[in-house]
């Protein structure tokens, strides 16, 4: 009898377990994502995914967050954070936010608005020390909404932003002056992302609450959510068990041999709210939440959220937003809103749908992404197209020309950069015209939106999410001009050769000045490869030129510029006064000029205030 009862419980529990299993995934099967399928759909897309790259493997790890409301839909953990000894993404996984850590900035600022300690619209000098900045280039006022919207007219800068070592970390507002840039764009006018605009917002925030950036976001965002498992400063040392957890987690890179295991890499921002938060999925999933949640956490006003998502920026002349008080919005079959963010140890991306209250989150420990982060958004929020906007089909942008991103460098020893990243407008001549001058192009980035827009210039410039491409009607001249010079170097090294085996067989012709002529070949290969040396240590230190660096090869330009112009001089004083040999002199004046052109034009020399 005893038995038969301990099987009849057996069976009621095994049925009790399969109805529960059953009803669980039946509710799942009916929960409706913004792209129109199901969320068993995306979970069995997702697993499909992990086994189809999991196998040589062709991924690292990711750790993916969906949510609606204050439902967690799914919370999944794919591949592993350390191969060689097997140990799987899970929860306690830790992944760097990268550029995302700026939504935390945009949240302080507006909770000082709500205060009203802080005014968008104000000169943000204003809010700090006197004499702050020393590259500016424009009057105008740079305010909080500049900031939020990137358009305070900061180029990219050429001051390395990456530390290795701990202790050579600064305070925020040393590590600020140590690496601005110049001020290229009059401010409110061209949109060029910046890290260094964005580290200037969270030190409004310190000035104006006379509170450490990184105490504050600790007290009034962290906490408040229950976030105990972020940390928020470069080093990650605010918080121990993720500063603990961060040095357990490698980071692989992929390329055609494989998998590179570049061990936990630690690369420290040196302005940390730009980019530095690390944390957990669900604490990321938590902050996410907070956002699209109508009683508002974060403020004490509900209206105060509605306002930090009403529009800034907006594509062309129409009423699309492009951005949102700092948050990027992001075009699927759905409007999102959100932040992407990548460092040297992986990337991550947050979007949220405010109108269904669904949030993604996703995590990589790869530098360069993986198929998740990149293929997730439109598996949950759909992809955009041109017939959401009412477009007709046969409404084809037609632009002309070259356009350069206006994130670059367009000031100083690193000028030649936007010509050589430049694109053409055959990139984007197949976009799509909605109308207002706003247009849908399918890149191989995914469907985006563009805008158009002119400038008070009379330039176009094409707006993306985030940096504008303006229109350089003079590119081919300039990339000519970068051709030449790049050529005339290589040319000095035949020419050095070549009078070498002359002068060591007796057959070299004596003429006059020929001994300036041979300086201006030698300043010529000098400065060409002081021209590379520079790139390569700024590729190598994460995008910067310390001053040491930069200064040596500043003042090797100026000495070798200096050279070339003796060497033209004196060729043209010689194709004057002298009858023979006219054709060599006219030639090494021509080389010689416009070598110093193009060091002066890309302002090679340049190593002071950039």
């Amino acid at each position: 009898m005893k038995i038969i009862k301990q099987l009849a419980a057996a069976f009621l529990a095994a049925v009790t377990l399969a109805s529960l299993t059953f009803t669980a995934a039946a509710e799942e099967k009916s929960i409706i994502l913004p792209s129109g399928i199901s969320l068993e759909r995306a979970r069995r897309e997702l697993s499909d995914k992990a086994a189809e790259l999991g196998g040589e493997p062709q991924f690292a790890s990711a750790a993916v967050g969906i949510f609606k409301g204050g439902e967690i839909l799914l919370e999944e953990y794919y591949g592993k954070t350390d191969m060689e000894n097997n140990i799987h993404a899970d929860e306690s996984s830790v992944y760097e936010w990268g550029s995302i850590s700026k939504t935390l900035i945009w949240v302080s600022a507006m909770q000082l608005w709500e205060r009203g300690e802080l005014d968008l619209e104000r000169d943000i000098r204003e809010y700090l020390p006197d004499g702050f900045f020393r590259n500016l280039a424009y009057d105008e006022p740079i305010t909080m909404l500049n900031l939020m919207n990137h358009t305070a007219g900061w180029q990219e800068t050429t001051r390395p932003i990456w530390e290795t070592d701990e202790a050579a970390l600064l305070p925020l507002g040393e590590a600020l002056q140590a690496c601005e840039p110049a001020q290229v764009f009059r401010p409110g006018e061209v949109a060029a992302y910046s890290n260094y605009g964005a580290a200037v917002a969270a030190y409004v925030v310190e000035c104006i609450t006379k509170t450490d950036y990184c105490e504050y976001v600790h007290q009034n965002i962290f906490k408040p959510l229950g976030m105990e498992h972020t940390a928020l400063l470069s080093a990650h040392n605010d918080n121990e068990w993720v500063y603990a957890r961060r040095k357990e987690m490698n980071i692989y890179s992929f390329g055609i041999g494989g998998a590179v295991d570049l061990g936990s890499y630690l690369n420290y921002v040196t302005i940390y709210p730009a980019g530095a938060a690390t944390g957990t999925l669900s604490d990321l999933m938590t902050f996410a939440q907070a956002l699209v949640d109508d009683a508002a956490p974060l403020f004490k006003n509900p209206e105060t959220r509605t306002l930090m998502f009403t529009a800034t920026d907006f594509y062309g002349s129409s009423d699309i937003p492009k951005c949102a008080h700092g948050f990027w919005c992001m075009e699927y079959a759905v409007r999102t809103y959100g932040h992407s963010g990548a460092t040297m140890a992986g990337q991550a991306d947050m979007l949220i749908d405010l109108d269904s209250k669904t949030g993604l989150i996703v995590m990589v420990n790869e530098p360069n992404g993986n198929a998740f982060l990149f293929d997730t958004p439109e598996l949950v929020f759909g992809k955009l197209s041109a017939e959401r906007f009412g477009a007709a089909a046969d409404s084809k942008a037609d632009f002309h020309g070259h356009y350069t991103v206006s994130r670059s460098t367009y000031r100083g020893m690193l000028k030649l950069m936007p010509f050589v990243s430049a694109i053409s407008s055959s990139v984007v001549r197949g976009a799509q015209s909605i109308g207002d001058g706003v247009y849908v192009l399918d890149s191989s980035y995914g469907t985006i939106l563009l805008g158009e827009k002119t400038l008070s210039s009379g330039r176009t410039a094409l707006q993306q999410p985030s940096a504008d491409l303006l229109h350089d009607g003079l590119y081919i001249a300039k990339l000519i001009l970068l051709a030449l010079y790049i050529l005339l170097a290589i040319s000095a090294i035949y020419l050095l050769r070549i009078s070498r085996k002359l002068k060591k067989h007796g057959k070299q012709v004596a003429i006059k000045g020929a001994a300036v002529m041979t300086a201006g070949q030698i300043a010529r290969l000098v400065s060409m490869v002081a021209l590379f040396v520079m790139i390569a240590i700024y590729a190598g230190y994460g995008g910067g030129l310390p001053t040491a660096a930069g200064t040596v090869i500043g003042v090797v330009q100026m000495l070798c510029a200096a050279a070339c112009g003796a060497s033209a001089a004196t060729s043209l004083v010689s194709v004057i006064s002298l009858k023979k040999q006219k054709a060599r002199y006219i030639l090494n004046t021509l080389a010689c000029s416009v070598f110093v052109f193009a060091i002066i034009y890309f302002e090679m020399y340049r190593f002071w205030g950039i």
